[in-house]
């Protein structure tokens, strides 16, 4: 059902956020200690250029600072600067081989470049270091499922929430491993849950409005997409899934602006755009 009017959904891999771990940084200078938890203010403002002008400072006080480099990462990685991310991991864990959330999110930059392996390994290595990383059971599930390994891919997801049932990603990420398998409804429920655990997770409003629109719910479905672009105005997946549900309800006015906005953002979702718009039409 989901397919046959082409909605977008959004998968997604944990990303740890940057904050710093006290017991390191112990054994730090002050001028380092100060930068990385100044850097740290930053983000609930997201303010990451200033973020990473303060932990290059604290890595220039301090070369062998892990916490320094891996907070650096997580921001070059959340900006798409892939190259500037791996390499701030790799020294992370050159520094500190057994920073388990190092690996898991190193893990994300394999996974988005297609390199399976490498990303599986980082999970597994992760896991090894720290048997109660929920994030890193996730992220592997994630991998798993790439890999054909659907059965782990699931076992891993629950293992995720029985480790921290509060863990949004988790949620969100079997919500898409149900939406692949065609259970909207274990999807609709998963979604759900990651919206309670985080309500301004905006890739998680996407989804469950692609699933209550397959579901025949096209209100509900505005009222999700709505809340995305409120969340996220440059998340060219939720207009273009807002205009398609437009189209549905004879909205066509709405739906041109949106299907507009969409390809302003991404030009590269022309071709399924149009495959979408020509399928909801045949339909109305």
């Amino acid at each position: 059902m989901l397919r046959k009017f082409s909605f977008l959904f959004v998968p997604a891999l944990v990303i740890c956020l940057p904050i710093l771990n006290a017991a390191i940084v112990e054994a730090q200078t002050d001028a380092t200690v100060s930068h990385v938890n100044r850097g740290n203010s930053w983000i609930p403002a997201n303010d990451f250029e200033r973020a990473i002008k303060d932990y290059n400072i604290a890595v220039t006080f301090h070369p062998n600072s892990p916490i320094a480099y891996y907070n650096r990462a997580v921001l070059f990685q959340a900006n798409g600067q892939l190259d500037s991310a791996l390499a701030d991991y790799n020294k992370a864990v050159e520094l500190r081989p057994r920073y388990a959330s190092a690996y898991t999110n190193r893990a994300g930059i394999y996974y988005a470049r297609g390199h399976l392996e490498e990303a599986l390994a980082d999970c597994n290595r992760a896991i090894e270091i720290d048997s109660h990383h929920a994030g890193a059971y996730t992220n592997r599930g994630v991998v798993r499922e790439a890999k054909g390994d659907n059965k782990g891919a699931l076992a891993d997801h629950n293992k995720a929430l029985q480790l921290n049932p509060h863990l949004a990603t988790a949620y969100f990420n079997r919500g898409v491993f149900y939406l692949h398998r065609g259970d909207l409804k274990s999807a609709l429920a998963d979604f759900d849950g990651a919206i309670t655990c985080a309500p301004n997770l905006a890739m998680a409003y996407v989804n469950r409005g692609s699933v209550r629109a397959a579901l025949g719910k096209l209100e509900a479905a505005l009222a999700d997409y709505d809340r995305a672009i409120d969340l996220n105005p440059t998340m060219a997946a939720a207009y273009q899934n807002r205009g398609i549900t437009y189209l549905l309800l004879g909205r066509d006015m709405e739906a041109e602006r949106d299907f507009a906005h969409c390809l302003e953002l991404d030009g590269s979702l022309k071709s399924s755009l149009d495959k979408a718009v020509a399928a909801a039409k045949s339909r109305r």
